[in-house]
């Protein structure tokens, strides 16, 4: 292990071993599996077997949550986070770079370091952000409700609907509400993406397409490379750079 790769994202938290250059983002190929050491929730305590390991490797963030960039800092004072201010290698046209999350900059840096100038990266968790890279330059993208997010949020703010989970549904209505709100959660949830990733490239012509995050084995598009670490990866090149093996 060369490295620590931590994404702290808004429900948890996700520490990986990083083996080195072996693992970066390759979209003809099937990904090269990152071993985790550690993960638990969003603001509790950090996983002791990350902690273990951390004060002997480099360790890198990429997170949406200040608090638990933070904590972490604490425990881990050596680690580097993923910001707009590192040498960032594709160009941007985007109003404000320093508002664009840590993890949608790692998204554009993962498809770089695979060769792309031209790719779509749909990363589907708590929000669902689709970020287009075209002729080697960040455009700007497109932010959502995640999938189950907006699934849970509708039982808990609808005063006679109650949460369902989200999950895989056939495209029969339901006869009763559960059923009919998983069906719908289902098939507006992974159908909307879905025709998202259609209209954006109606808009600018085919590129590739990547599907991360932590739904994104949910979604289904003709040809899409899916990599669930796909940020990890992004972020391990973005502060690492490529260390040969």
């Amino acid at each position: 292990m060369k490295a620590l790769i931590v994404d702290a994202g808004n429900t948890r938290t996700v520490a990986v071993a990083w083996p080195g250059a072996t693992a970066l983002p390759d979209p003809n190929r099937d990904p090269v599996p990152l071993d985790p050491v550690g993960s638990w929730p969003a603001g509790a305590a950090a996983d002791p077997a990350f902690l273990a390991v951390a004060t002997g490797v480099p360790v890198v963030l990429v997170s949406v949550v200040p608090a638990e960039t933070d904590r972490l800092r604490v425990h881990v004072p050596h680690l580097v986070t993923v910001d707009c201010h590192l040498d960032l290698p594709f160009a941007t046209a985007v109003e404000d770079l320093a508002a664009v999350g840590p993890d949608r900059l790692a998204n554009m840096a993962a498809a770089r370091a695979a060769g792309l100038d031209d790719a779509l990266v749909v990363d589907a968790g708590t929000a669902t952000t689709f970020d287009l890279l075209k002729d080697g330059c960040f455009l700007g993208g497109m932010i959502a409700p995640g999938m189950a997010f907006a699934a849970r949020r509708l039982g808990e703010e609808a005063a006679r609907l109650d949460p369902v989970p989200f999950e895989p549904a056939d495209a029969r209505v339901g006869a009763g509400t559960a059923a009919a709100m998983k069906a719908g959660a289902w098939h507006t949830g992974t159908g909307g993406v879905e025709a998202t990733i259609g209209r954006i490239l109606a808009e600018y012509g085919p590129v590739p397409v990547i599907l991360t995050g932590g739904l994104g084995h949910h979604l289904v598009w003709p040809a899409a490379h899916h990599d669930p670490h796909w940020t990890l990866r992004g972020a391990a090149f973005l502060v690492l750079g490529d260390p040969s093996d």
